[in-house]
């Protein structure tokens, strides 16, 4: 973290820069060298465990997959609840360019990771601006935090190459414990021969030692490589920065792969003493092979569903080559669907600004910066007939292309005066953003042979040809405005505003303004201080302003029109369109105000340094679906009513243990969170969340966390000697025994209760860098502690959708039977009888982990009279944790802060040698 340098460095703001020493806002940094190790495929990976109050989470550990980024917790409903990036000044677009799967492809609520393409080589540093003071001048894109990002600037000097590069091999870090084909013949023809199932599904054989479907899935020692190649030079007028980047990342599961190609050119030239221009351009290329994972289940189950589910007492193949499949199960071969269910995707982007700086006075000047972002993407899908799904539509091909271009045009004067023990800086300005997004799709199916996938798709069925497109766009303009003042370098003062006009809001709310202050005092530089020699900095900070959230999607307050029902006019078939929404003029952004108190210090000679912040944001204005009269022909209109709140600590510490030969290091970040729903205007509760089969998972109410789990509570196992006449359910000895909370005999929706939510209680991390001469070791933990993740593969187990899926070993395995009668599994003979009630205390678990993130062990050796490093990294050695999924720290349902386990891509344990090389 930035914490750890010098009070006299430079930190980039929003729309400037400033020095640490007289920074009044929440802001961490941290830079290349702090950056996560081990493979970081995109800017999010960067940021883990590394700067307190970020959440970082992994959707899905696919090649490219998405990551959701959440700074101090979620404050909406409807809107989106992710950070704006800004790269070299641009304001970024981070929304997936194609958004749709394919025809007879799963679903997923992770689309991949567009950050993915930009190279993490290439970054400088990282600022994460977290209170008001750092945010408002981003007005109606603020509220959720922003993440700065500077890339590398080009030195002085003769030429000089760096080369950095690593190749390491991955592999799953953990399998379900699922039944193996011995324990599932025998757990189930155990049931069956109890009451359960039917004698018609008896197991009755196991092919050729049947098959683990995970492992048959994975792919051993898959390997990674990443390659830079930098340039950078110049003399006192100019310098320049060139790099390039080759990433190739084989997943840990058969068919699935990511290809990224980069390039980067950075300018700097200082035309005269008072005109200097520079130049960030980056362009790049990936290839995404995607293999089917998402929430799909039964004929659109993705790999990972199909190998949780199917059979294991089948072989791959017949005798004949064809793949097996299971006469009581709706499922695909998993094999088959890796191999025969095809995704690519190809993305280029290009994006960068240029600016320049025009000194109209000593103290006045005027800067142009001009930015563009071009992201377009095709995937192709093709779904060949060795799968059920091809086999039934003699193949289907779809098409997806998709393109995301953002255009910025700002200018801005600053105005940066000392005049005795006063020092001032003024910056105002104008800037213009427009945002435009276009989509087209063609389907077909039933075509004559596989051998041409999507390069032919004309050789369809003409009567399935399917063709759609779209466009959509949205503005921004924007004034704003900042002061700081010092007085005697001791005493500081920041203003800032911004006034947003977006054109997503109503007609008659077009325009927000965010107003911030903010106040700080080095205390450590007053007289009464001096004496205290152990102290060397001690600032007192506090901030206070409101920012806003525009992320709703476009054309929300006005009445757009859809595909609407055939009418028949003089006996011909019309297409119709109808109204999509009620209009809302009056709707605008949800508004946050934020508070935020802070400390920074160091002692000890700087040896010992860090900053502890207090911060409670409240959300109002939050958009909410309100119900409406169905005479209007809707059920809901989009409406600013509601209120969140957050709040919580942040402590980060920066220690320097041992210096000399031997040298120790250490950072510790640690972070708590409260969320609380406080209004929701007329509703009192929304009932929300599915997955799979699984609906109704999370309720959102007045005096609770957004999103908290809502279930029933398990109280154990009936027993042979309980009192049934106090229940009216069906239940028999062996069934599980749910809380009855309103105590009228039996357990329906009226007994759900609050089971947690995913919010943790607090996140850590600590970080230790142990050197010797020319050898040193960093070891990163991290941790985070008290929230809780719905297990929906354990849903599947207790609730299964038949008797002949396969099931998680431990509790069929140890099961209530009248020998073993457990008060924690049930027999599973009638698992259904009761109804199912997939969200419950046993599904929805503490996923609570301590992971050993890293470790690198270096060398530093001299070549060409330079410092060389060669280096060994492990991630993801071991995580200690009780959750019976693959991985706490993943969550597929895409969000930071609703945390659902399904169907998850397997996480890797990794090994990489890398060589650091200065030419």
């Amino acid at each position: 973290e930035l914490e750890v340098t010098g009070l006299n460095d430079v930190v980039v703001v929003g729309y400037g820069t400033q020095r640490k020493s007289d920074l009044t806002g929440a802001i961490s940094t941290i830079k290349a060298d702090d950056f996560s190790k081990g493979v970081n495929a995109s800017i999010d990976d960067l940021l883990k465990g590394k700067a307190a109050g970020v959440q970082v989470v992994q959707n899905g550990s696919q090649p490219g997959g998405g990551v959701s980024i959440s700074i101090r917790g979620a404050s909406s409903i409807n809107a989106g609840t992710g950070p704006l990036f800004v790269i070299d000044g641009l304001p970024i677009d981070n929304s997936p360019v194609v958004m749709g799967t394919g025809q007879n492809y799963v679903t997923t609520p992770s689309p991949a990771n567009p950050l993915s393409i930009i190279n993490p080589g290439d970054i400088a540093s990282i600022e994460v601006l977290k209170d008001a003071s750092a945010t408002a001048i981003y007005g109606a894109r603020g509220a959720n935090g922003v993440i700065m990002i500077t890339t590398k600037k080009g030195v002085k000097g003769k030429i000089t190459v760096n080369y950095n590069g690593y190749v390491g091999i991955q592999n799953i870090s953990k399998y379900l414990q699922l039944m193996n084909a011995q324990q599932y013949k025998t757990t189930l023809n155990g049931i069956i021969a109890v009451g359960g199932g039917s004698t018609g599904e008896k197991v009755n054989e196991i092919q050729q030692g049947g098959t683990d479907w995970q492992k048959a899935l994975s792919r051993s020692n898959a390997p990674v490589q990443n390659h830079e190649l930098s340039f950078s030079g110049g003399n006192e007028k100019t310098t320049y920065l060139v790099s390039l980047n080759y990433y190739d990342q084989q997943g840990v599961v058969i068919s699935s792969s990511y290809k990224r190609y980069n390039g980067r050119f950075n300018l700097a030239s200082q035309i005269s003493d008072r005109f200097d221009i520079g130049l960030h351009l980056a362009s790049s290329y990936s290839q995404n092979d995607l293999v089917p994972v998402g929430f799909g289940f039964n004929e659109l189950a993705g790999v990972m569903y199909a190998a949780y589910n199917f059979d294991p007492t089948l072989s791959i193949r017949d005798s004949l080559g064809n793949y097996e499949h299971s006469p009581y199960i709706t499922i695909d071969n998993p094999i088959a669907l890796a191999l025969g269910k095809n995704a690519l995707s190809q993305n280029n982007r290009t994006f960068g600004t240029i600016f320049g700086n025009y000194k109209i006075l000593p103290s006045l000047t005027a800067k142009l910066n001009i930015g563009a972002d071009i992201n377009t993407e095709q995937r192709n899908v093709y779904v060949d007939k060795t799968t059920l799904d091809g086999l039934a539509a003699n193949g289907t091909a779809s098409i997806l292309n998709g393109q995301r271009s953002n255009y910025l045009i700002e200018g801005t004067l600053a105005y940066d005066r000392t005049f005795d023990s006063h020092h001032l800086t003024v910056l105002a300005g104008a800037t213009t953003q427009n945002f435009t997004n276009t989509a087209n799709s063609s389907n077909a199916s039933g075509f004559p042979s596989d051998a041409l996938g999507t390069n032919n798709m004309g050789s369809g069925t003409q009567t399935t040809y399917q063709v759609g497109s779209s466009k959509a766009s949205n503005s921004l303009l924007s004034y704003i405005g900042r002061v700081n003042y010092s007085f005697k370098s001791r005493y500081l003062l920041t203003g800032t505003f911004r006034a947003d006009g977006s054109s997503r809001f109503g007609e008659n709310n077009k325009f927000g303004y965010f107003p911030s202050v903010a106040a700080g005092w080095k205390i450590s530089q007053e007289d009464f201080m001096k004496n205290i020699s152990v102290i060397n900095n001690f600032k007192l900070r506090a901030s206070w302003g409101q920012t806003g959230n525009q992320e709703i999607g476009n054309y929300q307050s006005i009445v757009t029109f859809a595909s609407g029902p055939n009418g028949v006019f003089n006996e011909e078939q019309t297409a119709t369109q109808v109204p999509a929404r009620l209009a809302n003029p009056n709707l605008k952004w949800e508004t946050t105000t934020q508070t935020d108190i802070g400390i920074d210090f160091s002692i000890l000679n700087d040896r010992l340094s860090g900053s502890v912040d207090y911060y409670q944001k409240k959300t109002f204005d939050m958009l909410v679906d309100l119900p409406v009269p169905t005479s209007t022909g809707f059920n809901s209109i989009l409406s600013n009513v509601g209120s969140i709140r957050n709040e919580g600590f942040e402590f980060s510490l920066q220690s320097l243990n041992v210096k000399g030969d031997f040298s120790w290091n250490s950072s510790v970040i640690f972070s708590t969170l409260k969320n609380k729903v406080l209004n929701l205007g007329s509703i009192p509760q929304i009932i929300t969340g599915s997955a799979g089969v699984v609906s109704q998972i999370s309720l959102i109410r007045p005096g609770l966390p957004l999103q908290s789990f809502f279930g029933y509570k398990i109280i154990g196992v009936w027993q042979k000697g309980d009192d049934f006449s106090k229940t009216k359910d069906p239940v028999v000895p062996g069934d599980l025994k749910y809380l009855d909370v309103n105590g009228d005999g039996t357990v329906n929706a009226n007994d759900r209760v609050n089971l947690g939510n995913s919010f943790p209680k607090f996140s850590w991390s600590f970080g230790n860098s142990f050197s010797y001469k020319r050898i040193s070791l960093d070891v990163f933990f991290q941790g985070v502690q008290g929230f809780k993740m719905l297990n929906n593969n354990l849903v599947d187990t207790y609730f299964p959708v038949n008797f002949r899926r396969n099931k998680l070993a431990e509790p069929y395995i140890n099961r209530w039977t009248t020998e073993n009668p457990s008060n924690k599994f049930p027999s599973f003979v009638t698992p259904l009888d009761q109804g199912q009630k997939p969200v419950n205390s046993y599904t929805v678990e503490d996923a609570s982990y301590l992971r050993l993130q890293t470790a690198t062990i270096s060398y530093n050796f001299q070549l060409l009279k330079n410092t060389q490093t060669v280096y060994l990294t492990g991630q993801n050695l071991f995580t200690i944790t009780k959750y019976d999924g693959i991985d706490p720290a993943l969550n597929p349902n895409g969000t930071a802060n609703f945390r659902v386990d399904f169907n998850a891509y397997p996480s890797a344990r990794v090994f990489m040698l890398g060589i650091k090389l200065h030419l």
